[in-house]
């Protein structure tokens, strides 16, 4: 259970902003200009090593769906993450998950819920059921903003395929289901090369 105010770490919330800029600067300024004052200079004035409440991702990201469509936002997200994996946060867990497991998606996938709990602070557990070439991610006792957020949990799905760039497999994360405090994703994928499940 949560036993705090539910946070995001900065450099997360900041990284999104940045990249909507990097694809539309206009964009980024309309996204901006939506978002409550206090919370858009929260964001911006934050130290990227510090965590800010997560009800300001929740509200950049459904500012930025409602301005840019659902495609060129889940775009954003997808990427984000991906540059992410290259960041000093996530990097060396993910060096050492690519010792362990290779590249093989579902040995990756187990080592998601370490790399939420770098990202996200009493927000919710992840937990991983992985197989060969099909997943489900359950995230549990998330906060009502963000379970009750399509916008931000189709986002999120977006952001989990990021996953299957760095084991070079073809596959989806599609929403399953939300409730109160509970999302469910569904991931499958299949190798680039053949199109057989990944091994």
């Amino acid at each position: 259970m949560r036993g705090g105010v539910p946070r995001i770490l900065a450099s997360f919330v900041q990284d999104t902003l940045a990249s909507i800029d990097a694809i539309d600067p206009e964009l980024g300024r309309r996204v901006r200009a939506a978002l409550k004052p206090r919370v858009r200079d929260e964001i911006e004035n934050a130290w990227g090593a510090t965590w800010l409440p997560i009800s300001h991702d929740v509200e950049l990201t459904e500012r930025f769906f409602a301005l840019a469509g659902e495609e060129q936002a889940c775009d954003v997200m997808r990427n984000n993450l991906s540059a992410t994996f290259e960041k000093p946060i996530l990097r060396p867990m993910l060096d050492g998950a690519l010792r362990l497991f290779g590249t093989r998606t579902e040995g990756l996938l187990r080592w998601a819920p370490r790399a939420w709990s770098l990202i996200f602070r009493d927000a919710g557990e992840m937990h991983v059921e992985a197989r060969e070439g099909e997943a489900s991610i359950l995230l549990r006792g998330l906060p009502l903003e963000v379970s009750e957020s399509r916008p931000y949990l189709l986002g999120t799905a977006a952001a989990l395929s990021a996953l299957f760039g760095l084991t070079q497999v073809t596959g989806s994360c599609r929403l399953a289901s939300q409730d109160a405090g509970e999302a469910r994703f569904e991931l499958c994928w299949t190798s680039a090369g053949d199109g057989m499940p990944v091994a």
